[in-house]
Protein backbone atom coordinates (compact mmCIF):
# COMPACT_ATOMS: atom_id res chain seq x y z
CA UNK A 1 0.00 0.00 0.00
CA UNK A 2 2.77 2.42 0.90
CA UNK A 3 4.53 1.63 -2.38
CA UNK A 4 1.43 2.53 -4.43
CA UNK A 5 0.90 5.68 -2.40
CA UNK A 6 4.49 6.76 -3.06
CA UNK A 7 4.06 6.38 -6.80
CA UNK A 8 0.88 8.46 -6.69
CA UNK A 9 2.67 11.23 -4.79
CA UNK A 10 5.60 11.29 -7.23
CA UNK A 11 3.21 11.40 -10.19
CA UNK A 12 1.29 14.33 -8.69
CA UNK A 13 4.56 16.19 -8.07
CA UNK A 14 5.61 15.65 -11.69
CA UNK A 15 2.21 16.85 -12.96
CA UNK A 16 2.40 19.98 -10.80
CA UNK A 17 5.94 20.69 -12.03
CA UNK A 18 4.89 20.28 -15.65
CA UNK A 19 1.93 22.63 -15.19
CA UNK A 20 4.17 25.27 -13.59
CA UNK A 21 6.68 25.04 -16.46
CA UNK A 22 3.93 25.36 -19.06
CA UNK A 23 2.51 28.41 -17.29
CA UNK A 24 5.96 30.05 -17.16
CA UNK A 25 6.57 29.27 -20.84
CA UNK A 26 3.17 30.66 -21.79
CA UNK A 27 3.78 33.90 -19.93
CA UNK A 28 7.21 34.23 -21.52
CA UNK A 29 5.80 33.71 -25.00
CA UNK A 30 3.06 36.26 -24.36
CA UNK A 31 5.58 38.86 -23.27
CA UNK A 32 7.98 38.04 -26.10
CA UNK A 33 5.53 37.90 -29.00
CA UNK A 34 5.33 41.12 -31.04
CA UNK A 35 8.26 42.76 -29.27
CA UNK A 36 10.99 44.27 -31.46
CA UNK A 37 14.40 42.67 -31.26
CA UNK A 38 17.30 44.94 -32.13
CA UNK A 39 18.47 44.23 -35.68
CA UNK A 40 21.83 42.65 -36.28
CA UNK A 41 23.30 45.07 -38.80
CA UNK A 42 26.68 45.72 -40.31
CA UNK A 43 28.37 49.05 -41.03
CA UNK A 44 26.08 51.72 -42.42
CA UNK A 45 26.69 54.67 -44.72
CA UNK A 46 24.79 57.86 -45.26
CA UNK A 47 23.16 58.61 -48.58
CA UNK A 48 24.93 61.70 -49.88
CA UNK A 49 25.43 63.73 -53.00
CA UNK A 50 28.45 63.34 -55.23
CA UNK A 51 29.71 62.91 -58.77
CA UNK A 52 29.57 59.56 -60.57
CA UNK A 53 31.54 58.71 -63.70
CA UNK A 54 30.81 55.48 -65.57
CA UNK A 55 33.84 54.17 -67.45
CA UNK A 56 34.75 51.32 -69.76
CA UNK A 57 38.22 49.85 -69.35
CA UNK A 58 40.33 48.57 -72.23
CA UNK A 59 43.92 47.98 -73.26
CA UNK A 60 45.55 49.46 -76.34
CA UNK A 61 48.77 50.25 -78.15
CA UNK A 62 50.16 53.74 -78.70
CA UNK A 63 51.28 54.77 -82.18
CA UNK A 64 51.87 58.02 -84.09
CA UNK A 65 48.90 59.24 -86.11
CA UNK A 66 51.21 59.92 -89.04
CA UNK A 67 53.86 57.24 -89.55
CA UNK A 68 55.52 56.56 -92.91
CA UNK A 69 57.72 53.66 -93.95
CA UNK A 70 60.13 55.11 -96.50
CA UNK A 71 61.11 52.89 -99.42
CA UNK A 72 62.82 53.32 -102.79
CA UNK A 73 60.98 53.65 -106.09
CA UNK A 74 63.92 52.22 -108.01
CA UNK A 75 66.56 49.53 -107.68
CA UNK A 76 70.03 50.58 -106.68
CA UNK A 77 72.78 50.66 -104.09
CA UNK A 78 72.66 52.98 -101.07
CA UNK A 79 75.58 55.35 -101.47
CA UNK A 80 75.02 57.66 -98.51
CA UNK A 81 72.76 57.85 -95.43
CA UNK A 82 72.12 61.44 -94.39
CA UNK A 83 70.25 60.84 -91.09
CA UNK A 84 70.46 58.65 -88.01
CA UNK A 85 68.02 57.27 -85.46
CA UNK A 86 66.03 59.91 -83.50
CA UNK A 87 66.97 62.72 -85.89
CA UNK A 88 64.23 65.31 -86.39
CA UNK A 89 63.53 65.82 -90.09
CA UNK A 90 61.37 68.10 -92.21
CA UNK A 91 59.39 67.60 -95.40
CA UNK A 92 61.73 67.37 -98.39
CA UNK A 93 64.89 66.80 -96.35
CA UNK A 94 67.33 64.33 -97.96
CA UNK A 95 67.42 61.02 -96.08
CA UNK A 96 69.40 58.68 -98.35
CA UNK A 97 71.19 58.85 -101.68
CA UNK A 98 71.50 55.93 -104.10
CA UNK A 99 74.34 55.40 -106.56
CA UNK A 100 73.27 57.21 -109.75
CA UNK A 101 76.14 56.30 -112.09
CA UNK A 102 74.08 54.03 -114.32
CA UNK A 103 71.04 56.31 -114.34
CA UNK A 104 73.14 59.35 -115.17
CA UNK A 105 74.39 57.52 -118.26
CA UNK A 106 70.81 56.68 -119.24
CA UNK A 107 69.86 60.33 -118.91
CA UNK A 108 72.71 61.38 -121.18
CA UNK A 109 71.67 58.83 -123.80
CA UNK A 110 68.02 59.86 -123.60
CA UNK A 111 69.02 63.49 -123.88
CA UNK A 112 70.99 62.83 -127.05
CA UNK A 113 68.13 60.86 -128.61
CA UNK A 114 65.72 63.65 -127.72
CA UNK A 115 67.94 66.28 -129.32
CA UNK A 116 68.20 64.21 -132.51
CA UNK A 117 64.43 63.60 -132.63
CA UNK A 118 63.75 67.29 -132.08
CA UNK A 119 66.10 68.23 -134.93
CA UNK A 120 64.45 65.77 -137.33
CA UNK A 121 60.98 66.94 -136.35
CA UNK A 122 61.85 70.61 -136.95
CA UNK A 123 63.37 69.82 -140.36
CA UNK A 124 60.37 67.71 -141.34
CA UNK A 125 58.04 70.56 -140.44
CA UNK A 126 59.92 72.89 -142.81
CA UNK A 127 59.95 70.32 -145.59
CA UNK A 128 56.24 69.57 -145.17
CA UNK A 129 55.48 73.30 -145.43
CA UNK A 130 57.44 73.39 -148.70
CA UNK A 131 55.62 70.32 -150.00
CA UNK A 132 58.81 68.22 -149.98
CA UNK A 133 57.48 65.53 -147.59
CA UNK A 134 54.08 64.06 -146.95
CA UNK A 135 51.84 64.68 -143.97
CA UNK A 136 52.39 61.06 -142.95
CA UNK A 137 56.15 61.61 -142.72
CA UNK A 138 55.51 64.65 -140.54
CA UNK A 139 53.31 62.58 -138.23
CA UNK A 140 56.02 59.94 -137.94
CA UNK A 141 58.69 62.47 -136.97
CA UNK A 142 56.30 64.05 -134.47
CA UNK A 143 55.65 60.66 -132.90
CA UNK A 144 59.38 59.87 -132.72
CA UNK A 145 59.96 63.18 -130.97
CA UNK A 146 57.19 62.47 -128.43
CA UNK A 147 58.66 59.04 -127.65
CA UNK A 148 62.13 60.53 -127.17
CA UNK A 149 60.72 63.20 -124.88
CA UNK A 150 58.93 60.58 -122.75
CA UNK A 151 62.09 58.47 -122.50
CA UNK A 152 64.11 61.47 -121.40
CA UNK A 153 61.49 62.48 -118.80
CA UNK A 154 61.46 58.92 -117.43
CA UNK A 155 65.26 58.86 -117.18
CA UNK A 156 65.26 62.20 -115.34
CA UNK A 157 62.56 60.93 -112.96
CA UNK A 158 64.57 57.80 -112.14
CA UNK A 159 67.68 59.91 -111.60
CA UNK A 160 65.76 62.15 -109.21
CA UNK A 161 64.53 59.05 -107.36
CA UNK A 162 68.11 58.25 -106.36
CA UNK A 163 67.71 61.04 -103.81
CA UNK A 164 65.19 59.86 -101.18
CA UNK A 165 63.52 62.67 -99.23
CA UNK A 166 61.31 62.82 -96.15
CA UNK A 167 57.59 62.88 -97.00
CA UNK A 168 56.59 64.39 -93.62
CA UNK A 169 57.87 66.35 -90.67
CA UNK A 170 58.85 63.94 -87.94
CA UNK A 171 61.51 61.84 -86.30
CA UNK A 172 63.55 58.91 -87.57
CA UNK A 173 62.28 55.80 -85.77
CA UNK A 174 64.83 53.01 -85.57
CA UNK A 175 68.05 52.61 -87.49
CA UNK A 176 68.05 53.48 -91.21
CA UNK A 177 69.29 50.89 -93.70
CA UNK A 178 73.08 51.31 -93.92
CA UNK A 179 75.14 52.45 -96.90
CA UNK A 180 76.20 49.70 -99.29
CA UNK A 181 72.87 47.87 -99.04
CA UNK A 182 71.20 46.97 -102.33
CA UNK A 183 67.57 48.05 -102.50
CA UNK A 184 64.70 47.25 -104.81
CA UNK A 185 61.14 48.47 -105.11
CA UNK A 186 58.36 46.08 -104.15
CA UNK A 187 54.81 45.93 -105.43
CA UNK A 188 53.05 44.33 -102.45
CA UNK A 189 55.77 44.45 -99.79
CA UNK A 190 58.27 47.22 -100.54
CA UNK A 191 61.62 47.18 -98.78
CA UNK A 192 61.52 49.65 -95.87
CA UNK A 193 64.67 51.76 -95.70
CA UNK A 194 63.69 53.79 -92.63
CA UNK A 195 60.61 54.99 -90.77
CA UNK A 196 59.54 58.57 -90.08
CA UNK A 197 56.93 59.35 -87.41
CA UNK A 198 55.28 62.60 -86.42
CA UNK A 199 55.59 62.25 -82.63
CA UNK A 200 53.58 65.39 -81.95
CA UNK A 201 50.30 63.57 -82.69
CA UNK A 202 49.81 60.19 -81.05
CA UNK A 203 46.86 57.82 -80.93
CA UNK A 204 45.80 54.66 -79.10
CA UNK A 205 44.32 51.65 -80.82
CA UNK A 206 42.21 50.17 -78.02
CA UNK A 207 40.41 46.83 -78.13
CA UNK A 208 36.93 47.13 -76.57
CA UNK A 209 34.84 44.10 -75.65
CA UNK A 210 31.65 43.63 -77.66
CA UNK A 211 29.56 43.97 -74.48
CA UNK A 212 30.77 47.57 -74.11
CA UNK A 213 31.02 48.71 -77.72
CA UNK A 214 27.44 50.01 -77.74
CA UNK A 215 28.46 52.64 -75.19
CA UNK A 216 31.23 54.07 -77.37
CA UNK A 217 30.78 57.43 -79.10
CA UNK A 218 33.15 59.74 -80.94
CA UNK A 219 34.13 62.65 -78.70
CA UNK A 220 34.06 60.80 -75.37
CA UNK A 221 36.78 61.74 -72.90
CA UNK A 222 39.53 59.23 -72.20
CA UNK A 223 42.16 58.89 -69.49
CA UNK A 224 44.98 56.35 -69.59
CA UNK A 225 48.23 55.29 -67.97
CA UNK A 226 51.39 53.60 -69.21
CA UNK A 227 53.89 51.47 -67.32
CA UNK A 228 56.73 53.90 -68.01
CA UNK A 229 55.02 56.65 -65.96
CA UNK A 230 52.85 54.82 -63.39
CA UNK A 231 52.00 57.96 -61.39
CA UNK A 232 51.03 60.08 -64.40
CA UNK A 233 47.60 60.13 -66.04
CA UNK A 234 47.29 61.13 -69.69
CA UNK A 235 44.16 62.24 -71.51
CA UNK A 236 42.58 61.97 -74.94
CA UNK A 237 39.32 61.70 -76.84
CA UNK A 238 37.61 58.95 -78.85
CA UNK A 239 38.24 59.66 -82.54
CA UNK A 240 36.75 56.61 -84.25
CA UNK A 241 34.77 53.46 -83.43
CA UNK A 242 35.39 50.66 -85.91
CA UNK A 243 32.52 48.61 -87.30
CA UNK A 244 34.80 45.65 -87.94
CA UNK A 245 35.31 43.06 -85.22
CA UNK A 246 38.34 40.95 -84.39
CA UNK A 247 38.16 37.66 -82.48
CA UNK A 248 40.88 36.80 -79.96
CA UNK A 249 40.57 33.52 -78.01
CA UNK A 250 36.85 33.37 -78.86
CA UNK A 251 36.30 36.88 -77.48
CA UNK A 252 34.95 39.55 -79.85
CA UNK A 253 36.61 42.97 -79.78
CA UNK A 254 36.13 46.21 -81.71
CA UNK A 255 38.87 48.75 -82.41
CA UNK A 256 38.43 52.20 -80.87
CA UNK A 257 40.90 54.92 -81.89
CA UNK A 258 41.78 57.54 -79.28
CA UNK A 259 43.48 60.81 -80.17
CA UNK A 260 45.99 61.62 -77.43
CA UNK A 261 46.36 65.14 -76.06
CA UNK A 262 49.81 66.75 -76.06
CA UNK A 263 51.97 64.62 -73.76
CA UNK A 264 55.29 66.48 -73.53
CA UNK A 265 56.96 63.92 -75.85
CA UNK A 266 56.76 61.29 -73.09
CA UNK A 267 54.85 58.68 -75.06
CA UNK A 268 56.58 56.35 -77.49
CA UNK A 269 55.32 54.04 -80.24
CA UNK A 270 54.11 50.55 -79.21
CA UNK A 271 53.72 51.47 -75.53
CA UNK A 272 50.82 49.66 -73.85
CA UNK A 273 48.06 51.97 -72.59
CA UNK A 274 45.49 51.06 -69.94
CA UNK A 275 42.50 53.06 -71.06
CA UNK A 276 39.41 54.32 -69.20
CA UNK A 277 36.72 55.66 -71.53
CA UNK A 278 34.24 58.03 -69.86
CA UNK A 279 30.87 56.88 -71.19
CA UNK A 280 28.56 58.77 -68.80
CA UNK A 281 28.66 61.06 -65.78
CA UNK A 282 26.26 62.61 -63.28
CA UNK A 283 27.10 65.54 -61.03
CA UNK A 284 25.55 66.25 -57.61
CA UNK A 285 23.70 62.95 -57.70
CA UNK A 286 22.43 60.89 -54.75
CA UNK A 287 24.98 58.10 -54.38
CA UNK A 288 25.54 54.97 -52.30
CA UNK A 289 28.30 52.37 -52.42
CA UNK A 290 27.84 49.91 -55.26
CA UNK A 291 27.93 47.05 -52.75
CA UNK A 292 24.90 48.48 -50.92
CA UNK A 293 22.52 47.73 -53.79
CA UNK A 294 20.99 44.25 -53.90
CA UNK A 295 18.83 42.56 -56.48
CA UNK A 296 15.89 40.20 -56.03
CA UNK A 297 13.82 38.85 -58.93
CA UNK A 298 15.12 41.60 -61.18
CA UNK A 299 14.28 44.40 -58.72
CA UNK A 300 16.94 46.46 -56.98
CA UNK A 301 16.76 47.52 -53.36
CA UNK A 302 18.87 48.70 -50.44
CA UNK A 303 18.56 47.98 -46.74
CA UNK A 304 17.62 51.18 -44.91
CA UNK A 305 18.48 51.33 -41.21
CA UNK A 306 16.28 53.55 -39.01
CA UNK A 307 15.86 53.53 -35.22
CA UNK A 308 17.64 50.22 -34.99
CA UNK A 309 15.30 48.60 -37.51
CA UNK A 310 16.04 47.54 -41.08
CA UNK A 311 13.78 47.75 -44.09
CA UNK A 312 14.28 46.60 -47.66
CA UNK A 313 13.64 49.69 -49.80
CA UNK A 314 13.22 49.45 -53.60
CA UNK A 315 15.39 51.89 -55.55
CA UNK A 316 15.92 52.98 -59.13
CA UNK A 317 19.59 53.27 -60.06
CA UNK A 318 21.35 55.35 -62.68
CA UNK A 319 24.95 55.19 -63.82
CA UNK A 320 27.59 53.42 -61.78
CA UNK A 321 31.34 53.63 -61.32
CA UNK A 322 33.60 50.94 -59.92
CA UNK A 323 32.69 51.90 -56.34
CA UNK A 324 29.40 53.84 -56.23
CA UNK A 325 26.06 54.07 -57.97
CA UNK A 326 23.59 56.87 -58.65
CA UNK A 327 20.16 56.60 -56.95
CA UNK A 328 17.35 58.08 -59.05
CA UNK A 329 14.48 57.26 -56.68
CA UNK A 330 13.71 55.45 -53.43
CA UNK A 331 16.12 57.24 -51.08
CA UNK A 332 16.64 60.70 -49.66
CA UNK A 333 19.82 62.49 -48.76
CA UNK A 334 20.83 61.60 -45.21
CA UNK A 335 19.23 58.13 -45.15
CA UNK A 336 21.33 55.43 -43.52
CA UNK A 337 21.79 52.20 -45.49
CA UNK A 338 23.81 49.06 -45.01
CA UNK A 339 27.18 49.54 -46.63
CA UNK A 340 27.42 46.04 -48.09
CA UNK A 341 25.15 43.40 -49.50
CA UNK A 342 25.45 41.05 -46.52
CA UNK A 343 22.12 39.57 -45.34
CA UNK A 344 20.53 41.01 -42.21
CA UNK A 345 18.61 39.30 -39.41
CA UNK A 346 14.85 39.91 -39.21
CA UNK A 347 13.96 42.69 -36.82
CA UNK A 348 10.43 41.47 -35.82
CA UNK A 349 9.31 38.14 -34.38
CA UNK A 350 6.02 36.94 -35.80
CA UNK A 351 6.01 33.46 -34.36
CA UNK A 352 7.61 31.61 -31.49
CA UNK A 353 8.54 28.03 -30.88
CA UNK A 354 8.24 25.64 -27.96
CA UNK A 355 10.86 23.34 -26.59
CA UNK A 356 10.49 19.69 -25.75
CA UNK A 357 10.72 18.84 -22.03
CA UNK A 358 13.02 15.88 -21.67
CA UNK A 359 11.92 12.95 -19.57
CA UNK A 360 8.34 12.12 -18.39
CA UNK A 361 6.33 9.88 -16.08
CA UNK A 362 7.40 6.34 -16.17
CA UNK A 363 6.06 3.18 -14.69
CA UNK A 364 2.57 4.37 -13.87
Amino acid sequence: MSLVWGKIVRYKIWIITLVILLIVAGVAMYLYKGKTVPATVGPTVQVERGNVVSMVSATGTISPVNLVDVSSKISGLIEEVKVKENDQVTVGQVLLVLDDTHLQALVNQAKARLANAASIYERTQRLEAAGAVTAQQLDTSRSDYSVAQASYDDAISQLNDTVIRSPINGRVIGKPTPAGQAVAPGVSTPMVLLTIADMSKMQIEAQVDESDIGKMQVGQKVTFTVDAYPTKTFSGVVANVSQKATVVSNVVYYKVLVDVDAAENLLKPTMTARVSIHVADSNNALVVPLAAVKSNNGEQYVVVVKNGKTQNTPVTTGIASDSKVEILSGLAEGDQVLASSAKTQSTNNTKGGGGIIPGGPRGM
